[in-house]
Order: C-alpha cells, then sequence, then structure tokens
C-alpha cells in the first residue's frame, strides 16, 4: 500500500476518532454547565464557579499539561511547518480536561478552537502510531483538525475550507482529499450521537436585494469590519497589559475574568459560555435589536477579557456571537428609516455572522460557506458574500494583521498565513528574462556553417525532436579542424541536453536546472519549439536583487 492509499485510510479513522472525541466533549460540557448554570443558582456561586473554573483550567495547562497551552490553530500551524507533524499526545486530553472546566463553568469562549487542536493532536498520534513518513507526518496534522473544526460546527465544508484557508494556507492538492474524507467521517460520526440538526435552527430566510437592502449590507458589511477591528485590538491590548501579570500570578488574571463573566451573567446569562441558545433565539427574533446592541457589546468585553487573560477557550462562538448581534443590531435598526423597511432581519443576522467572521479571522470564504451549511439556503450566499468582503477590507484597513497573527506573535511562533502568501508570492520566470541572446541553430546547416552562425558565442541552441540542445563551439572548431566543415551538422557527443522552462513556473524551477546546465531555454507551452528568452544565473540574481560582487 502507497502512502498516498494509506493517509487516506488514517483519514477516515481520524475522522471516525476525532467526531467521538469530539462528541463527548461536547457532552461533558453541557453537563457541567446545566449544573453550574442553572438560574436557581444561589447568585454568589454564579459568580464564584466561573472564577474557579478558569483559574483551575488555567492553571492545569500551566503545570500539569503543558503541551495544551496556547492556541490550537497556533499548535496545528506549528506542527505543520516547524514540528514535522508532532503534537504531543497529551495535548487532547489537556485541551479537552481544560475547556471542560473553563466553558462548562460559564468561561464565555467556544469549543470549536479546543476542537481542531484535538483533532490535530489525535491525527499526529495515529499518525506515529502508524509510522508514516516525514512528508506525511506533517500533513496529518490538518488533517485532524479539519475533522474537530467539521465536528465542532456539524458543518463539513466549513471545516475543510477553514484548514485549508488558514491553517495549510494553500489549496494543496497533496492533502484536499484527505481533508475532505476526515471531515465528513467526523460529521457522520457527530450526527450518529447528536443528531443531524445544525447548529443553529434558522427560520425560512427570506432573502431580499433591492437597492435599499444592497445599501443596508453595505452598511452592515463595514460595521462588521469595524467591530472586528475592536475586537481583535481589544484581545490584543489584554494579552500584553496582563501577560506579566499572568507568568507572575498565573490563575489571578484568569479567575478575575471568569468572575467578572460571572458577575455580568447575573444580568445578561446569554453571554456565558459559547452562547448557542442566545444565537439561535436572535434568528428566532426573540431580542430587540436594542437587547442585542447591549449583548454585542457585553459579550465583546467578556470574551475579550477571557482570552487576553489566558483562559482556556475558543474565540469561534464568540466571533459568531458578536456577528449574530451586529447583524442583528444593524437590520433591526434599518426599519426605523424611510425606504428600509423590506430589510429582512434573519438575513442581515446571517450576514453579519459572516462579516465578523471574516473580519477577525481574515477567511472570507470560510465565513460564506459557513452561514450556508448553518442556514441550509444557498440564497445567504449573496448577501454573505457582500459583508464578508467589505468587513474584510474595512478590517485589514484599520488593523492589517490578522487575530492569529496576533496570538502567534504572542505566542512567540512566526507563522505564514494565507494573506503572507498572497502577497509574497514567489517570483516566476517571466521576472527573470534577461537580455542574453545565443545563436539558434535550424539544425539544416553544415558543421561549417554552423561555426560561423555561433562565432564568438560559448555555444549555439538547437532544437531537435523537440529536445534543445548546447551546441559548444569548441566542438565545432573541432569538427571542422578534421575536415569535416562540409559534413551536415549531426549529433555529437560533446552536445549539452538543456532542461526548458515555462514563463509561468516558479524562479526556483530555472535556479535548479542551472546546478547542472549553463543556461535554461524558456519556450511556449504551447509551441515547444518555440524559444521565449533565456535565463542564466546572473539573470536569476538580477530578479531576486543581488548585486553581482562586482557592484
Amino acid at each position: 500500500m502507497s502512502d498516498a492509499q494509506r493517509i487516506l485510510l488514517l483519514s477516515v479513522v481520524v475522522g471516525v476518532v476525532t467526531g467521538l472525541v469530539i462528541v463527548c466533549f461536547h457532552v461533558a460540557i453541557e453537563l457541567l454547565a446545566w449544573q453550574v448554570l442553572d438560574a436557581e443558582t444561589n447568585p454568589f456561586l454564579r459568580v464564584l464557579l466561573p472564577a474557579l473554573g478558569a483559574a483551575a483550567a488555567a492553571l492545569l495547562v500551566r503545570y500539569l499539561l503543558p503541551a495544551s497551552r496556547g492556541s490550537g490553530i497556533v499548535h496545528t500551524k506549528s506542527a505543520l511547518f516547524v514540528s514535522n507533524g508532532y503534537i504531543p499526545a497529551s495535548a487532547v486530553p489537556g485541551k479537552f480536561a481544560a475547556c471542560w472546566l473553563s466553558i462548562g463553568t460559564g468561561t464565555p469562549l467556544g469549543p470549536e478552537d479546543p476542537s481542531l487542536l484535538m483533532g490535530a493532536g489525535i491525527a499526529s498520534t495515529v499518525g506515529r502510531l502508524f509510522e508514516l513518513p516525514r512528508r506525511a507526518m506533517r500533513l496529518v496534522a490538518p488533517i485532524g483538525a479539519a475533522a474537530g473544526i467539521a465536528a465542532a460546527f456539524n458543518t463539513p465544508i466549513t471545516g475543510v475550507l477553514f484548514v485549508m484557508e488558514e491553517v495549510v494556507a494553500a489549496w494543496d492538492a497533496a492533502v484536499l482529499g484527505s481533508i475532505v474524507l476526515a471531515s465528513v467521517s467526523a460529521v457522520v460520526v457527530t450526527r450518529m450521537f447528536l443528531g443531524d440538526a445544525p447548529l443553529f435552527r434558522v427560520p425560512e430566510l427570506e432573502v431580499v436585494l433591492d437597492p435599499a437592502v444592497l445599501l443596508g449590507l453595505a452598511a452592515l458589511g463595514v460595521a462588521a469590519g469595524l467591530f472586528a477591528t475592536i475586537y481583535v485590538q481589544g484581545v490584543a491590548i489584554i494579552r500584553q497589559r496582563t501577560g506579566q501579570y499572568i507568568h507572575r500570578w498565573p490563575g489571578v488574571a484568569p479567575a478575575a475574568a471568569g468572575a467578572l463573566a460571572g458577575l455580568a451573567g447575573l444580568w445578561l446569562p446569554e453571554v456565558l459560555g459559547p452562547g448557542y441558545a442566545a444565537m439561535d433565539a436572535a434568528l428566532h427574533r426573540q431580542y430587540p435589536w436594542q437587547e442585542m446592541a447591549v449583548l454585542g457589546g457585553v459579550k465583546l468585553v467578556v470574551a475579550a477579557l477571557a482570552f487576553g487573560a489566558g483562559v482556556p477557550g475558543g474565540l469561534f462562538a464568540p466571533t459568531l456571537f458578536l456577528g449574530v448581534m451586529v447583524g442583528g443590531t444593524v437590520g433591526g435598526l434599518l426599519p426605523e428609516f424611510a425606504g428600509f423597511a423590506s430589510a429582512p432581519l434573519v438575513m442581515f443576522i446571517l450576514a453579519g455572522m459572516a462579516g465578523v467572521f471574516a473580519g477577525v479571522f481574515r477567511a472570507p470564504m470560510t465565513a460564506i460557506f459557513m452561514v450556508f451549511e448553518v442556514s441550509g439556503s444557498s440564497a445567504i450566499i449573496v448577501p454573505a458574500m457582500i459583508t464578508a468582503t467589505l468587513a474584510l477590507l474595512v478590517a485589514r484597513t484599520f488593523h492589517p494583521r490578522s487575530l492569529l497573527d496576533l496570538v502567534a506573535d504572542e505566542e512567540g511562533a512566526v507563522l505564514t498565513s494565507a494573506r503572507q502568501q498572497r502577497e509574497d508570492e514567489p517570483l516566476r520566470i517571466e521576472e527573470a528574462l534577461g537580455r542574453t541572446t545565443l545563436p539558434v541553430l535550424t539544425g539544416h546547416e553544415t558543421i561549417g556553417e554552423a561555426r560561423d552562425r555561433v562565432g564568438a558565442a560559448a555555444f549555439g541552441l538547437l532544437c531537435r525532436d523537440g529536445r534543445w540542445l548546447a551546441v559548444p563551439r569548441e566542438s565545432l572548431e573541432e569538427a571542422s579542424a578534421a575536415e569535416r566543415a562540409s559534413e551536415p551538422l549531426a549529433l555529437h557527443e560533446g552536445w549539452i541536453p538543456l532542461a526548458v522552462a515555462h514563463l509561468d513556473e516558479p524562479l526556483d524551477v530555472a535556479l535548479r536546472r542551472l546546478a547542472g546546465q549553463p543556461v535554461v531555454p524558456v519556450v511556449s507551452r504551447l509551441a515547444p519549439a518555440t524559444l521565449e528568452g533565456l535565463v542564466t544565473v546572473p539573470d536569476v540574481h538580477a530578479a531576486y536583487g543581488i548585486r553581482a560582487a562586482s557592484d
């Protein structure tokens, strides 16, 4: 069995195991939350328990299970780009236990990011058990990550897109099939135990795209981008300000953040935990826009404080919560202005979810298809595209770096991102075509005529039977000296076969060719006998901005 076949088979195993673990994770959180966040619990305990849960979770990952510290996404990207797919097996139970304690006791964070790390950790462990080679081990972490995200959201497409868009940061055909298999397998297992209902019960969706509503969606996109910027900057500032205190007094900042969340939960219990029930209620018009604005503002503060203080948990659920409330606020406010009476609230809520998600994580494709899978209606795709695109543009204008980049920096990791890869694309061969010219022989000359055409050049070029060859001047002169100048030009043992390249290929291709030949012919893909130009070592240096020693 080939490595590719083994990875495909193991992808199904990883998806099944990850699905089972995430089912247990969700059930454990719900059971603990049902005990702790009961409305009849003593108000003092409703403040104390989130503080104790946050502190206990933070201390657990600091002292007992350090492999589960930090962001799950950063862990997974590190495994892909740095540690050859290695994630310690202890990261899975550590992240499970810590986030069960923090989220189950009311910390306003979500289970999706931890689920991503648990899936990646399971995949890494399975890969080591089956002794996969290094190249395959680097690919197993994103395979498990997709399974974790898909199981957490119950959305297979979202899992695939987020991992390809942000974790892998490229569309890698070598891993795409395995990611899809793992994602689907995890969702199948999750639906067997938790049902096939989507994350939210979205009511019948009415999509209106008249000019007034399009203008409202544009306004929502701008608002979502601004809100995402405030959120990202708030988290970054809090993490910077509390960093030294977290190291000096590890449990104090998490306990304070948990206590503040519990205090806010006395008046607004919807802000505690992931907040799925509140998002579902907003989709069913159970809150006026004024209350949604308050819920969004309070959730932003308590979630930023919790994550900034180092409480274990993820930012996916809070980001969706903020998107729902921003969309509901804008959608509820618009009908009060003339000309916006037709603005459908549910459409704005879902579009707001896509907008804030795209602004925070800089993953617009994931945001668009996430709301499509959540709503079950393709009609939401166009509104989501409008808000996600505008929110992304606004967020990047005011804060060029994504939340994940900031978290990676704070954790001391320098990792690639999809945005960086798009902006720092590799140079292409077309950018290195120099002014080097060499005589091109037709193949019909005599040896003497070929020698005269090459002249003072080191060699000439010849294309024969689709193969390009370098014809050294010395070989032509030697043949002429042996009184063969009148003979037809024929293959000679001194001629050098040349590997060719094409204009659209990375410049690295030409550089590799030049390690074994003096020049690289750049030919047309449609007509291999047509020479587009030549690339030499000085041409490559010039394209990279490397000056010669004499300059």
